[in-house]
This record gives structure tokens, C-alpha cells and sequence, in this order.
């Protein structure tokens, strides 16, 4: 879909504190603050009959994103018994098609949890606190469509809302965030002896942890740094590992790197290296050469 095909309305707030908006395709919101009073109009005006959708719980510092079957009876068990993770949240945005079960194009649980999951990495990559977790399930081709047709209307929505300002990169790109991070090493069984923003220690050897910037040569990563132990220092020594939270997650031994990049390089300030993600693999790039750094994703 082209978002250029869409188009965004935004109702006024009603008596009741309902704010609506609707996108000229699929989706249909209702944006509420924590109060009883508007929250059993929102339950009357649907009556009994069950409205799949999505909700996403914010509060000054947090943001929890769920799915539910019938999203007036899980906002209820918000607002009445909260998640300890999110027990101050005062307000609500429900996404949603505004049809029945029967009918909706969220009524698969297995779509809801996707795209639940992608609306968390989402919010993450827009520096968001999400607080709570995602799974994603093995979609068939049909669940699989319904996805690649919600994903860019969701997307429009959410801007429009001003909800976030970026995107999530090309499929298998995004950013991996901390507790992903911390899991998979757990699973892989690795020492975990310190961890920081930009650097940590598994197993006694120190770990440069660099997303990267997006350049029309790839992910650029700067290596720099002139103390003992700095990120250059550690690369000319080939002693330790560049983690990449990107496609599978890259765990690099800057062995590797030491023996790609001429020495003299490191006698530079800075040493510019890029990282570029193909569906057939993953390539370390330094001026003119390249080097194949596939085998060292973590996941497949």
C-alpha cells in the first residue's frame, strides 16, 4: 500500500472524552484518558458484541503495548486491576477496524500478536520505555498478507497521531533492544559481567555495542578512541568483540576486524567501518575492501 493513498480524520473530543480518528482504509482509534466515566461509555456505545484490536498504555515515562479479543473488557482489567508494569498509565490509544469479530481484519490472534510485537519495537526505536514483552508468532500466507497490508497503514496512523516521529528499518534491520539482547545471550549461555549503553563485558573480554548510522554505504560504525581499552585500542589489538543489535544480531571478534584493516589505519583519529545487509549476507566494509562477516550472526 502507498501511504499516499491514505487519508487521516480526527474527530472532536466528545462529551464523553473520546477522541476518534480513522484512516481512509482499515484503521479506526479511539483515544481515551483512565477514567470510569469514559471508559463505560466507550463499553456502551459497543455493546456486548466483541471488537478485536490493539491498545497501547502510556504514562509520563512508560508505554505498554497489548492486543486484545475484545479490547473494552481488557482496558476494564487496566483500569481496574493494572499491570504492576504500567499502574500509573493515564491514558489509552485503541486501534482497532471498528467492525465485529465476525467481520474484522484483526480478529486472528496470531496477526495481533505480530503486529503487537512490531508496534513494541516500534515505540522502542522511537525511545519509547516499553514496558512490556512480544512474541511473534509463525504466520501462514494469509495472516502473513493481512500483516503487509496493516504494517504501512499502521505506520501513517501513528505519524499522524504524532505518536512517532521514525520507522523501523528494512525487515530483519531494526534495532535489537536490551532485554531481546540480554535473553539471547542468556540462551546462547554467555558470562554477562557488566553491561552499559555502548559497552560491556562477557566472559572477561570487553564488547563495543554500536547500532550504527544509516549512510548510503551501509550501517556506519566509528572506531575510535586513544586510551588503554578504548575501542581502538582494542581493535588494533583484535582483543574483544563488536556487537552489532542488527539482522540476527552481529558478535564480531575484533580479531577479525583486526585482520581485514591495515595497521596503520588505527593510527588514525577515527576508523570508519560499514556494515551491509543483503538477503544472502552480511558484509564488513573499509575503504575499498570487503569482508564477509555472516558467520557471525547470532541468529538465523
Amino acid at each position: 500500500m502507498d501511504p499516499k493513498e491514505l487519508g487521516y480524520s480526527e474527530y472532536p473530543l466528545n462529551s464523553n472524552g473520546i477522541l476518534r480518528a480513522r484512516t481512509t482504509m482499515q484503521v479506526r482509534s479511539w483515544h481515551i484518558q483512565r477514567k470510569q466515566k469514559t471508559l463505560k461509555a466507550l463499553t456502551r456505545e459497543l455493546d456486548t458484541v466483541q471488537y478485536p484490536g490493539l491498545y497501547i498504555l502510556f504514562d509520563k515515562t512508560k508505554v505498554y503495548v497489548g492486543e486484545a479479543e475484545h479490547f473494552p473488557t481488557r482496558l476494564s482489567q487496566h483500569l481496574n486491576e493494572p499491570d504492576d508494569k504500567i499502574r500509573d498509565w493515564s491514558e489509552a490509544l485503541i486501534i482497532s477496524d471498528g467492525r465485529p469479530i465476525t467481520q474484522s481484519i484483526f480478529n486472528n490472534k496470531a496477526v495481533r500478536l505480530v503486529l503487537e510485537a512490531y508496534l513494541t519495537k516500534l515505540f522502542r526505536a522511537n525511545k519509547y520505555n516499553v514496558v512490556s514483552s512480544a512474541r511473534t508468532p509463525k504466520l501462514d500466507q494469509s495472516q502473513q498478507h493481512i500483516v503487509n497490508i496493516l504494517l504501512p497503514e499502521l505506520n501513517f496512523f501513528l505519524a499522524k497521531k504524532g505518536t512517532i516521529t521514525r520507522f523501523l528499518e528494512e525487515s530483519g534491520q531494526e534495532q535489537v533492544y536490551l532485554d531481546e539482547l540480554i535473553e539471547l545471550f542468556k540462551k546462547k549461555r554467555i558470562s554477562i559481567q557488566k553491561w552499559g549503553e555502548k559497552e560491556a563485558t562477557f566472559e572477561g573480554k570487553k564488547v563495543f555495542i554500536r547500532p550504527g548510522s544509516k549512510k548510503p554505504k551501509g550501517w556506519q560504525i566509528t572506531i575510535r578512541g586513544r586510551k588503554a581499552g578504548s575501542f581502538i585500542d582494542c581493535a588494533r589489538r583484535g582483543d574483544g568483540y563488536l556487537l552489532v543489535p542488527r539482522d540476527g544480531v552481529l558478535f564480531i571478534p575484533l580479531a577479525a576486524i583486526k585482520k581485514f584493516i591495515p595497521e596503520s589505519a588505527f593510527d588514525l583519529d577515527t576508523v570508519d567501518i560499514f556494515i551491509g545487509f543483503t538477503d544472502e549476507k552480511v558484509t564488513l566494509a573499509y575503504s575499498k575492501g570487503i569482508l564477509d562477516v555472516t558467520q557471525f550472526r547470532l541468529l538465523l
